[in-house]
């Protein structure tokens, strides 16, 4: 996907609106493993995970297992904070942290893209 302001803002919404699909099973610093509502698996066929890896800093890997609806997705906890996650997910429940976690998936757009 060429990445333009709207295609980062698509991007950016597709993974906000699957977090509020999804129910966090397994977290260590560096690797979290969701779990997917049968909605969300419909929002994940239009996400790329290597749209993840090459856009965001951070997401070192993205593996999804549609048989057992759950993502797991590595990550460098000295770039995104543990807690990011649990924010992304629990905004499906809080507008305020919803615009909070927007805004930190665009700090987290590696530089150059645009």
């Amino acid at each position: 996907m060429e990445q333009t302001d709207e295609n980062k803002d698509i991007l950016i919404d597709r993974l906000i609106d699957l977090a509020g699909h999804a129910a966090i099973v397994h977290h260590i610093p560096g690797r979290i493993r969701l779990k997917v509502k049968l909605q969300g698996l419909l929002i994940a066929r239009d996400l790329d995970a290597a749209d993840l890896v090459k856009y965001f800093n951070g997401i070192q890997d993205v593996r999804a297992n549609a048989a057992a609806r759950s993502i797991v997705i590595g990550y460098d906890h000295g770039v995104i904070t543990p807690d990011f996650w649990e924010q992304m997910v629990d905004g499906k429940m809080d507008l305020s942290l919803r615009n909070l976690v927007r805004e930190q998936l665009k700090s987290f757009f590696k530089p150059g893209i645009v």
